[in-house]
Formats: C-alpha cells, structure tokens, sequence
C-alpha cells in the first residue's frame, strides 16, 4: 500500500488550495475591499466543489471495490456492471442536515490540487477487477480510504473559511455596508 502523499504548502504558493487555506486568507476580512471579500469567497467555494467532486469519485471507486469483494465472498458470478445503479446510488441520509450547494457546472479550470488528486487516482485504477487478486483490492481500497480522508480534512478546512466568508458578507449586508445594488453594478 502507498502512503498518502502529504501536500506542500509553500508561502505565496499560486495554488487556489494553498490561498485559501493559508493562515492569513479569513484574517482581517471585515477591513477588505467587498470585491475582494467577494473573491476569497468564490476561490474557497470553487476549492470547495472541486474537493466535493473528488470526494465522490473516492467513494465510488471505494464502493465498486467492496461491491466486486462482497461478490466473489457471496460467489456470486454475475458480472458487476450489471449493478453499478445500485452500487453508486447514494443510501438515504440517516439524518436531516444542512444542505450546500456544490456547483456543478463551471467555466473555470479545476483547482490545481484537484488536478493532482486525480493524477494520483489514475496511478490506483484496477484495470480488470474481475482478475485482480484479493490483495490488491484491499491495498487500491485502502489507498483510497486514506485519500478520502485527506480530501475530506481538506474540504472541511476549506468550507470554513467558506463560512467565514459568507458570515462576513452576510454581516455587510445586515449592517448596511454591502447593498444587493452592488452585485448588480458589475453585470
């Protein structure tokens, strides 16, 4: 199994992930400019969708997996692609909780850190899972486990500098220091 390779994290690093996450980028954001605050917002919320993004593609490829070893312990020979509806269906929630909205649809490119992310899953495709041994599916399943959690800390981290950009532009607009106007000044 590989060890989950840590992301660096250089100052003035040009990576969306690293602005975001960087110790100063929800410092001071009642003294910015509204563009500006606006602009932190829609970087963390766009790193935000990426890492979602990611998030689902680790889970389906983590639930194929355990799908094709529940198959071969229950014997049984049908093929798997028979089943991938059923497989990547997401099970009702066990519990109400809030919802966010994850844009889908963009015009900007992929964060760089998605792009990395998505480098490092191909390095993990199983080819053929029907002749791949037992082993080496629980090894690509537990490097994946391992990626989704570092993606999962990653988006956690990223949408509470999301929050806080919002609580912030929310505040403005509470107080009468932002105006819905002014969204429509730029258009």
């Amino acid at each position: 199994m590989t060890e989950p390779r840590r992301r660096e994290q250089t100052p003035g690093s040009s990576r969306r992930l690293d602005r975001v996450l960087a110790a100063g980028f929800t410092s001071g954001l009642g003294t910015l400019p509204l563009a500006e605050l606006r602009g932190r917002r829609a970087d963390a919320l766009a790193e935000e969708g990426d890492l979602s993004y990611l998030r689902r593609v680790l889970h389906g490829r983590i639930d194929i997996i355990a799908a094709e070893s529940a198959r071969r312990t229950d014997a049984d020979a049908g093929p798997l692609v028979n089943r991938l509806t059923e497989i990547l269906a997401d099970a009702p929630p066990a519990r109400t909780a809030s919802a966010r909205h994850v844009a889908l649809a963009r015009t900007a490119p992929p964060g760089e850190y998605r792009v990395a992310l998505e480098a490092r899953l191909r390095e993990l495709a199983v080819p053929d899972l029907g002749d791949c041994p037992e082993m080496t599916l629980r090894s690509a399943a537990a490097a994946l486990a391992d990626y989704e959690r570092e993606v999962s800390d990653l988006r956690h981290k990223v949408q509470r500098a999301a929050d806080e950009c919002a609580t912030e532009l929310a505040r403005r607009y509470r107080v009468g220091e932002a105006a819905v106007d002014d969204l429509l000044v730029g258009e």
